[in-house]
């Protein structure tokens, strides 16, 4: 039997509610120009070219959100609260000839707007504070047809909010690197496990 996973003191909860909010908000099918087909939870920073070519999940692009740092922590009645500090990386491709920076900044001020939208996210303990959006271009990433942005901003969280295994993501597909020799090309594989 899978042992329980306690997430006291953690941003898992705040990000899966963040994806939770967004998710009906800005994703869409291939003729939804303005959304992507996909957000997650993601690990952490999302702005190198090999990690990107690892973790995209269509073409057309995605959302992925991490909470990269958390200040301020308190505990009041009976609550252990933060300001988390996070992030949401937009990536695009070209798609029936608009152009992947385009797209990539107007899903960006999309999801800005909503974060700013009365609360945003209906379960943060409060508003979003301190909202950034950064064009995350490089010669890398452009030559693997994509445009990234990012949006950052701080909102305030519980973060002893208890849940259960099946609210976190499944552990459904990895990459693998392995060098075999010194100079030698890297060997790199995506492995899809069964569930």
């Amino acid at each position: 039997m899978r042992p329980d996973f306690v997430t006291t003191g953690s941003t898992v909860y705040a990000v899966n509610e963040i994806v939770n909010y967004l998710t009906p908000l800005l994703t869409g099918n291939e003729n939804d120009i303005d959304k992507v087909s996909e957000i997650t939870r993601h690990v952490g920073r999302f702005d190198k070219p090999d990690e990107i070519k690892n973790w995209m999940s269509r073409k057309d692009g995605g959302i992925r959100i991490a909470a990269l740092r958390v200040r301020n922590i308190d505990q009041s009645a009976g609550q252990m609260t933060g300001d988390v500090d996070l992030v949401a990386y937009v990536f695009c491709t070209e798609q029936f000839g608009y152009s992947r920076d385009q797209r990539a900044e107007v899903i960006a001020g999309r999801l800005a707007k909503l974060l700013l939208a009365n609360k945003g996210v209906p379960t943060a303990n409060k508003k979003a504070t301190d909202l950034n959006m950064d064009n995350l271009y490089s010669g890398d990433v452009d030559g693997l047809g994509l445009a990234i942005w990012s949006v950052s901003w701080t909102q305030n969280w519980v973060l002893d909010k208890s849940i259960t295994a099946a609210d976190l993501d499944n552990f459904v597909t990895f990459h693998a690197t392995a060098e075999i020799a010194d100079g030698a090309p890297t060997m790199g594989s995506d492995i899809t496990l069964d569930q």
